[in-house]
């Protein structure tokens, strides 16, 4: 009798404590939605890894500026247009993406989120479970949890991709 209940307690720890790791990433989706709406610039940095999330913008932008390689110009052009172009994307998205404006571009964007939902005063809980309604929610790997915002009124989805540190998870990537 003893052994069965010990089984029964070590299923049920062990049942909770998976359900604990899977609901982490909601978790820090809620901290950092939290912090977008505090205004609270050193959570927000300890929650998003700016240096990654620049890295992989100014990639994924500058592949987007540059388009379709069968359309390449001749050498000479091609490697002034990628020059001009990683110019300016780095200097836009060091500029852009810091904690301050990755706080006025969230901001904006959970405002939209917050009208749609038809909330007056909208709080980081009303705003995280607005969030959920809209969102799709994927583990692409056990490291990564890909959050989709759908199309809004600019007609563009979003998709953060946040990564594991350990047991917590830290915002590392962006696509437009």
């Amino acid at each position: 009798m003893k052994k069965k209940a010990i089984v029964i307690t070590s299923c049920v720890l062990l049942s909770l404590g998976a359900g604990a790791l899977y609901s982490l990433p909601y978790v820090a989706i809620y901290r950092i939605m939290a912090a977008f709406e505090n205004q609270d610039i050193e959570k927000l940095a300890a929650l998003v890894d700016f240096s990654e999330v620049r890295e992989n913008l100014k990639r994924y932008l500058g592949a987007k500026i540059l388009g379709d390689p069968a359309d390449d110009p001749p050498a000479a052009a091609r490697d002034l247009r990628d020059s001009l172009v990683a110019r300016m994307v780095d200097r836009a998205v060091d500029d852009l993406i810091t904690p301050e404006g990755l706080a006025a571009y969230m901001k904006e964007r959970l405002a939209s989120l917050a009208a749609a939902g038809g909330l007056d005063r909208p709080n980081a809980r009303a705003l995280f479970m607005a969030f959920l309604r809209h969102a799709d929610f994927a583990y692409t790997s056990p490291s990564e949890f890909t959050v989709t915002m759908p199309a809004g009124e600019e007609g563009e989805a979003v998709r953060f991709i946040l990564r594991r540190r350990g047991l917590s998870w830290q915002l590392a990537h962006m696509e437009f």
